[in-house]
């Protein structure tokens, strides 16, 4: 027997131990952003509903699920159960009150959502839903040019028509608008909010996209997030202003953007907010010392894997969930707890 088909059986019979005796959980920290059925999720950031119920059925079934200040308590006095869970959700989606909390009010399972302040009240979805829109969805040109800080980027879609509203769209069309819409994701990132806004603008006029924003999330008004926090199940922290890479910006924007936050979520809610998560899971030394001096106690990343007292507090890792059944989400759940 060759060496390879060795190699293929032990691999084949690993599987089979694992799903017979599955690996020992280790405390994990899961992050969601939207509870929504979208037939239009470039980013995968929508789980749906049904999902999400069988999702909380599998951690009340395999883990002990717990708020994420007692996971945090426990966690560094080093009390956490090894199967201990804690749900967070980023951005502050309106679904994750009218889908997302009474799942979990009817599971009983608390969780935390991270609020991008500066989207609060507005009717606007956040700019990366809106950009998914105007480029899969735009009847503008098939071709057009988009400047950004003198760089000139041309835009080309062939000459397949955009995607309809249940998501279907011609494969060629597909693949040419994802790769624009890649392309205008990374370069409008890192730019400040008004000089994004007027490329926003821009692009918007010269490819609109039907004027239907039911399907696109947008964030909680402010009413809204009390109620979500009324009987304590569901916590807020804060998730900066305006969603900015805190990477780039000099140190007082940064801490402009970090401590605003956390001053408007304590206003909302007339209490302390102690958590913190960054935007794109992106940070550096400067953001973290940032994090610390407006009296955050902990910041959350977007670094997979389980959750060990020996971690940098301002630096948790986070498992991000996709739009998985049951099985399947057990299975990755399991994975990831063990850092695979």
């Amino acid at each position: 027997m060759s060496i390879r088909s060795r190699l293929g059986i032990r691999t084949r019979l690993r599987s089979v131990v694992r799903r017979v005796r599955p690996p020992k959980l280790r405390p994990s920290i899961l992050l969601y952003h939207r509870i929504a059925d979208e037939p239009i999720d470039h980013w995968g950031l929508a789980v749906s509903g049904s999902h999400f119920e069988e999702h909380l059925r599998v951690l009340r079934r395999v883990c002990h699920p717990l708020p994420l200040g007692v996971f945090l308590r426990d966690l560094i006095a080093g009390t956490l159960p090894s199967d201990a869970v804690a749900l967070t959700f980023d951005d502050g989606y309106v679904d994750n009150l009218v889908a997302g909390k009474p799942r979990l009010a009817a599971a009983d399972v608390p969780a935390t959502v991270f609020l991008t302040t500066g989207y609060l009240d507005r009717p606007q979805p956040f700019w990366w839903d809106e950009l998914a829109r105007l480029i899969l969805l735009g009847t503008g040109p098939q071709g057009f040019e988009v400047v950004v800080r003198r760089q000139t980027l041309q835009i080309d879609f062939g000459t397949e028509p955009p995607a309809r509203k249940d998501g279907s769209t011609p494969a060629t069309s597909l693949t040419r608008r994802r790769a624009a819409l890649w392309t205008l994701r990374e370069v409008l990132r890192p730019l400040k909010e008004e000089e994004r806004r007027l490329i926003m603008l821009k692009l918007q006029s010269i490819h609109p996209s039907p004027d239907d924003r039911a399907s696109l999330g947008r964030a909680m008004t402010g009413e809204e997030v009390r109620a979500l926090v009324t009987d304590g199940l569901v916590t807020i922290g804060a998730h900066t202003v305006s969603h900015p890479v805190l990477s780039g910006p000099g140190a007082a924007a940064c801490y402009h953007e970090i401590s605003k936050s956390k001053l408007a979520c304590e206003a909302l809610i007339e209490a302390p907010v102690l958590g913190f998560a960054y935007p794109y899971g992106d940070f550096d030394a400067g953001a973290r010392e940032a994090v610390k001096a407006a009296g955050f106690a902990f910041a959350c990343s977007v670094r997979r894997g389980p959750a060990m007292a020996t971690q940098d507090i301002f630096a948790l890792p986070r498992t991000s969930i996709s739009n998985l059944g049951g099985d399947a989400f057990e299975l990755a759940f399991r994975s990831a707890s063990n850092g695979v």
